[in-house]
């Protein structure tokens, strides 16, 4: 029998707990829970969603800990695992879910396939990528290098560290790559494998990302970076130099064809299009030549609207109103 912890999330945003979330956590303890896929997830299709001892729809299973579920689900051939909650944070309102599991395998392995992804080909241009991905790039091999010389710390290198592992928390929500999900995993176990009482609340900030980087990419932080990156004046500029390049219907004949239909899910509500991307564990560069491929297509058509629109006004300026008729001249120099 194997003993199984889950972080529970999401409980601000419970109708069923609306303004009622401190009372959950203050009374949460020791009380019984039970987690249970959600089917019905358009956005995440691997959500479990977490019930109270009452029967209300409380939270999520956090993205971190989706693997252990789906691992327990699977072995033990049921369709919910009911356990209890063990602890309870006020700080990043959650719970650990617990629960004993009969033959116990491990995580599952195989809730995300990459072949999809990893087939689709793409032959448009690429952006440059932002700042902020250099700077994600430079703090991860620096956390990397921190911890393999941690014997040799002081109280100042401690601090310093805790401080640089917060900054990376912040910024890496931007990047929605499956690596990334998997980097913050990996973290997270090699924290809790360091024993060191000081990372508890790096543990705590980490696996709250996850959910931050879920509820803002429905509408927020990363929503806002992920869309400028497609419409921004800035990316347009760099798009024009390769416009005679390369064909942007053939672009979009290539976008069509990426998995999932999710170029038509940008053109229809692409206020939710950032989030598919996120729940989808899509790889970074993947992702990225997509997201520059609609760039692409974007800007053309905004090129081609604005040509349209100065066609307009220029046949509307040659068009002269002589008493209670209209003329058309057509050649406006004469």
């Amino acid at each position: 029998m194997s003993i199984i912890k889950l972080i529970i999330v999401g409980l601000p945003y419970s109708k069923d707990l609306s303004g009622q979330v401190d009372k959950f956590l203050a009374e949460a303890e020791g009380r019984a829970m039970t987690i249970r896929p959600e089917s019905s997830n358009d956005n995440d299709k691997v959500a479990i969603r977490a019930y109270d001892w009452v029967g209300r729809f409380v939270g999520y299973v956090s993205k971190n800990d989706l693997p252990i579920a789906w691992g327990a689900l699977k072995c033990s051939e049921k369709t919910k695992l009911r356990g209890m909650v063990v602890g309870a944070c006020i700080k990043h309102p959650c719970v650990t879910f617990e629960c004993s599991v009969q033959g116990y395998k491990g995580p599952a392995t195989d809730l995300y396939s990459q072949k999809p992804f990893l087939e689709w080909k793409y032959s448009g241009p690429i952006l440059e990528l932002p700042n902020e991905f250099d700077d994600i790039a430079y703090m991860r091999e620096e956390i990397k290098d921190r911890l393999d010389e941690r014997d040799d710390w002081d109280r100042e290198d401690l601090e310093f560290f805790i401080e640089l592992v917060n900054r990376f928390a912040r910024l890496s929500k931007y990047d929605i790559s499956g690596e990334m999900s998997d980097y913050r995993a990996e973290l997270i176990e090699n924290l809790k494998a360091a024993d060191c009482e000081e990372f508890a609340s790096l543990i705590d900030e980490l696996t709250m990302t996850a959910s931050r980087t879920g509820r803002e990419t429905m509408g927020g932080g990363v929503l806002e970076f992920w869309t400028n990156q497609i419409q921004s004046t800035q990316t347009r500029k760099h798009l024009m130099v390769h416009q005679r390049e390369f064909d942007a219907q053939s672009v979009e004949n290539e976008l069509e064809l990426f998995p999932d239909s999710m170029y038509f899910e940008w053109k229809s509500t692409p206020e939710r299009f950032v989030s598919k991307l996120y729940y989808m564990h899509i790889p970074r560069q993947v992702i990225w030549s997509f997201v520059s491929g609609i760039a692409f297509v974007e800007m053309n058509k905004a090129i081609a609207q604005k040509a349209e629109a100065e066609k307009a006004e220029k046949q509307k300026r040659n068009i002269f109103f002589t008493g209670d008729h209209a003329t058309y001249n057509e050649n406006p120099n004469q």
